[in-house]
């Protein structure tokens, strides 16, 4: 009996899920490999998705962090994963909504960078005897390898652009500010900061008025636990730009390091669109 409910609790995983496709991706992932999920869903968009995956859903806030942890321990789960983008605005929007143990938590961070947030929840989650395991354990195979994804190959022009834009994107990666810059020209269109990535290749694109080149990196020291670059459909359809002037241009990723989310799909729409798609380091 003592063997089988360790097994039990060495087969569970707490997911929590924030928003995106990737939520229901891992979860399918941990099932293949055996495990019992439990969801914790940090939006209801993100708990309807896992409706039919999980074996049990748990309707959470991110700064409720004393009563997440405990939920955790009442479940018996040793093992959790975070996966899915979970905006910082969310978090200011409902800043009236931490719980004490968040509040004690925050107050003795030095600043409230995402690395900063997230460490720290982590850490508190582990001080529990809670092993938080990095999302590549399950989602290995959306990392591509160094090469083209696509038809079309990057222009001579297109590669300068990349090769500048990777160098000033692994620069504020470093200072925490974002994880991707939009280049034309080898001219800096936008950097991505707390509006998310979407955000800023829209902007980059209604200042070029055409195709820009997209560069996605990893932070120097990526902490595997956490907010992994992440790209899909809603980036490709961000460098088109409300008219479709986008059309054409690059989405470059870091090689091994960044998540490529419905990679069929988006290399269909790359070709459709004259998108090169390219992994690089």
């Amino acid at each position: 009996m003592a063997v089988a409910s360790v097994n039990q609790q060495s087969m569970a995983l707490g997911l929590i899920a924030g928003e995106g496709r990737l939520p229901v991706i891992l979860a399918r992932a941990a099932k293949e490999k055996g495990y019992r999920v439990v969801g914790f869903a940090l939006s209801e968009t993100a708990g309807h998705q896992l409706e039919d995956i999980a074996d049990k859903i748990y309707q959470i806030a991110p700064g409720q962090l004393g009563r997440n942890r405990q939920l955790f321990l009442d479940e018996g789960l040793k093992k959790a994963v975070f996966v899915g983008k979970v905006p910082k605005l969310n978090l200011l929007r409902n800043i009236t909504k931490l719980d004490w143990t968040a509040i004690k938590t925050l107050a003795k961070l030095p600043n409230l960078n995402d690395d900063t947030i997230q460490f720290a929840v982590g850490d508190f989650i582990e001080t529990a005897g809670i092993k938080v395991l990095t999302q590549s354990e399950f989602l290995r195979h959306l990392f591509p390898d160094v090469g083209l994804l696509t038809k079309r190959q990057p222009s001579a022009e297109e590669y300068a652009d990349i090769d500048y834009g990777f160098r000033m994107a692994k620069e504020i990666a470093r200072l925490d500010i974002g994880q991707t810059v939009i280049v034309r020209q080898r001219m800096i269109l936008a950097i991505e900061a707390i509006e998310g990535t979407d955000e800023a290749i829209k902007r980059a694109v209604n200042y070029a008025h055409g195709p820009v080149v997209v560069i996605k990196v990893a932070k120097p020291n990526q902490d595997q636990r956490f907010d992994i670059p992440t790209v899909g459909m809603n980036t490709l359809q961000s460098m088109l730009g409300q008219s479709g002037k986008g059309a054409g241009g690059v989405l470059a990723v870091e090689a091994k390091e960044t998540m490529v989310v419905e990679q069929e799909e988006m290399v269909k729409f790359c070709d459709e669109h004259n998108i090169a798609m390219v992994a690089v380091s």
